[in-house]
């Protein structure tokens, strides 16, 4: 079988549609049994278009990158990263943050993952923000186990706490300072 190929770039203003129905389609195909039907449903995907539309001009105070995996021209991945905003992690020498990695079921396990984060990583440490942090649902073993392949330790735990239900969170770091 034939491994697709895929182009990683920084997003912009126009992707806002396309990382919504990324980030709907994943949350559905990866947490549904780990999380409440309610926090699946928070967000419509015309919703998430709109942060991601606030979020990529600067407006929603996010300060981060988001890079896109692309395959065939078609959105199928995406992850952001910026500054740590955890100060205990910042304290122990965590200066970077992966605020999310979310890629289609469809294109898991065949490097795309690995490929952002291995982008997000040279970003952040391009930028003198070196030490890496970030937060993943306990149950989702699928993205543990390859936060363990490429080296991350595990840090902690948290019970994330909204309206809909309350999902238990552990974070891992890589190379702190």
């Amino acid at each position: 079988m034939e491994q697709p190929e895929y182009s990683i770039r920084r997003a912009a203003m126009d992707d806002a549609e396309a990382l919504a129905q990324v980030h709907d389609t994943t949350w559905r195909e990866v947490y549904a049994g780990l999380m409440s039907e309610q926090m699946l449903n928070a967000l419509t995907t015309d919703a998430r278009a709109t942060v991601w539309r606030r979020m990529l001009s600067g407006d929603a105070g996010f300060l981060g990158t988001t890079f896109i995996a692309e395959r065939d021209g078609e959105v199928v991945a995406y992850a952001s990263c910026g500054e740590q905003r955890d100060e205990d992690f910042r304290a122990a020498g965590y200066a970077g943050e992966f605020t999310a990695v979310y890629v289609l079921k469809t294109d898991q396990r065949r490097g795309v993952g690995t490929s952002l984060m291995t982008t997000m990583m040279k970003d952040l440490a391009d930028r003198g923000l070196v030490g890496f942090t970030l937060w993943v649902p306990r149950e989702n073993i699928p993205a543990r186990s390859l936060y363990e392949q490429l080296g991350g330790k595990l840090l902690g735990q948290r019970d994330v706490h909204r309206e809909q239900g309350t999902l238990t969170e552990v974070a891992y770091g890589w190379n702190a300072a």
